[in-house]
């Protein structure tokens, strides 16, 4: 699937893709990840064209992708977000014409795969050539013995690398709520403090639950009220 936040493709080429919230650099919880930030941040004005991005499940790093775009957006730049799935399909190199940023995310599903990993090998090759520069986000490290292909791994390494940090339960429900207020969900202290006390405090719980509210907020139309949400909790908490 292709993330299309800011440019048009040429109906040339055969690619699906969907509207997601545009995210930036301000509304990320930085957390102990000031040094990721930073050096993301500086990334469109280094030599270096490669950077490597990786961590748990739910840690923002898609976020950061989607902050990413917007952010060499405003430097008048272009920038598209790729799937695994995109880049086994030779005809989208055309890409590298049209954007001078490449980031692909998820890309822990090419690790293992031959085919995939030796598509990512030609793709980062193509960007270095067309002096063009590739994000790549993972929840598996660039370093990983999992790795099939040894000039990938090689191609990996050589670029900027940053692990991305948990945060702590007062980040994470911070992120939370500000993503539930995105979607028109209010949570207030009372519901906060519940969930700090009941509830495993990690983003990918959280993501969980943030989707199951919405979800049934929407269908049953009702706002979001403390045995509403003990309801929903207990769906999430079972699964």
């Amino acid at each position: 699937m292709i993330n299309l936040p800011v440019s048009d493709i040429s109906t040339q080429i055969p690619l699906n893709f969907k509207n997601t919230d545009i995210k930036s650099f301000k509304d990320f919880i930085v957390g102990k990840n000031l040094i990721v930030l930073d050096s993301l941040q500086s990334f469109p004005q280094s030599d270096e064209y490669l950077f490597y991005l990786w961590g748990k499940s739910a840690n923002g790093k898609s976020h950061l992708l989607q902050a990413f775009i917007a952010h060499v957006t405003a430097l008048g730049k272009t920038a598209v977000i790729l799937k695994p799935d995109d880049i086994s399909q030779r005809q989208n190199i055309s890409l590298l014409t049209m954007f001078d940023y490449i980031c692909i995310d998820a890309v822990e599903n090419i690790v293992a795969n031959s085919l995939l990993e030796e598509a990512l090998f030609f793709w980062i090759n193509e960007v270095r050539a067309a002096d063009k520069k590739i994000i790549l986000a993972s929840q598996v490290s660039n370093k990983s013995q999992q790795w099939q292909l040894p000039d990938l791994q090689s191609r990996l390494q050589a670029g900027r690398t940053h692990e991305i940090k948990s945060l702590d339960r007062g980040e994470a429900l911070q992120v939370f709520t500000y993503q539930a207020k995105q979607k028109g969900i209010v949570v207030d202290t009372r519901m906060v403090n519940y969930l700090n006390n009941n509830c495993p405090m990690n983003m990918q719980f959280l993501s969980l639950l943030l989707n199951a509210l919405d979800e049934t907020t929407l269908i049953q139309k009702k706002q979001l009220t403390m045995p509403f949400l003990k309801k929903i909790l207990a769906t999430v908490l079972v699964k």
